[in-house]
């Protein structure tokens, strides 16, 4: 049987809202991922979960 890949988590960037990969972090023999530590595109380091990125950017009143 093939392996199916995972898919990373993705988190955004709640500066510049650039979406980016999930760091994988590996613990006790099983894994879970963390934002990466600057974003590429703006070198801002605040991140959501893209699940969370809706009810953040609606707490914000953001409306771009």
């Amino acid at each position: 049987m093939a392996h199916a890949p995972e898919m990373p988590e993705r988190y955004v960037c709640t500066n510049c809202l650039i979406m980016s990969a999930g760091i994988v972090e590996h613990v006790d023999g099983s894994h879970h991922y963390e934002p990466p530590p600057r974003c590429g595109a703006c070198d801002e380091n605040a991140f959501v979960t893209e699940e969370q990125y809706p009810h953040q950017h609606a707490e914000t009143g953001t409306t771009d």
